[in-house]
C-alpha cells in the first residue's frame, strides 16, 4: 500500500511539473512554455479522498479484539472469547446434539500454531497462525452423535493470541 502511494504522488507530482512548464490552454494546444519558477516546487501528497455520504465504509478486517461470527450472522452464539491466549476450554450449553451443524470461526495472530478440539465430538483442527496478520477460519462440523456434555479445548503456541464464536448454524449449506 505505502509503495502505491509513493508511485500515486509521484505519478501526480510529475503531471503537475508537466502541466505548470508546458501549459495548456482551451482548445487542447500546448502553449509556449513559461520560465520556470524561482523556487522549486514541493512536492506534496495528493488529497485525502473523502467518503460521499452514500459511499459505505469499508468495513475493518479481522481482528482478535472482535468476535468474528455474531448472532447477526445467523447462528446461535453458544460462547465467544476475544483477545484469548493460551490454552482454554469452553462448554458447550445444552452438549453436542446429532443433525445440527456445529460452526467455529476463529481469528489467530502470532507466530505459531492454535489447535481447537470438539471433545465429545471426537473432532480436531490445528490452524497456522502468522506474526503481525489476522488468519480468520470457519469450520462447520456435523453431528454425527449426541453426547450429553461437550466442550471445545483450545492448546495454543505462546506467542499466538486469538478469538472465536462457537455456535449451532440453522443454515450451513448457505455458508458455502
Amino acid at each position: 500500500m505505502a509503495r502505491t502511494s509513493r508511485s500515486i504522488r509521484l505519478t501526480l507530482s510529475v503531471c503537475a511539473a508537466a502541466l505548470a512548464t508546458t501549459g495548456c490552454n482551451s482548445s487542447g494546444h500546448h502553449a509556449t512554455a513559461s520560465p520556470p519558477p524561482a523556487h522549486p516546487a514541493r512536492l506534496t501528497a495528493p488529497p485525502t479522498p473523502t467518503e460521499s455520504p452514500d459511499t459505505a465504509p469499508t468495513p475493518p478486517g479481522p481482528s482478535v479484539h472482535q468476535v468474528p461470527l455474531t448472532s447477526s450472522d445467523g447462528i446461535k452464539v453458544l460462547a465467544s472469547g476475544t483477545a484469548v491466549k493460551g490454552d482454554a476450554t469452553y462448554p458447550i450449553p445444552g452438549g453436542i446434539r446429532a443433525g445440527r451443524t456445529l460452526a467455529i470461526a476463529i481469528n489467530c495472530e502470532g507466530p505459531g500454531r492454535l489447535t481447537a478440539q470438539v471433545r465429545s465430538g471426537g473432532v480436531s483442527f490445528p490452524l497456522r497462525c502468522e506474526k503481525d496478520e489476522v488468519l480468520p477460519s470457519l469450520n462447520e462440523i456435523q453431528i454425527p452423535q449426541s453426547h450429553a456434555t461437550g466442550s471445545l479445548r483450545f492448546t495454543a503456541d505462546p506467542g499466538v493470541t486469538w478469538s472465536f464464536t462457537i455456535g449451532w448454524d440453522p443454515y450451513p449449506s448457505e455458508r458455502r
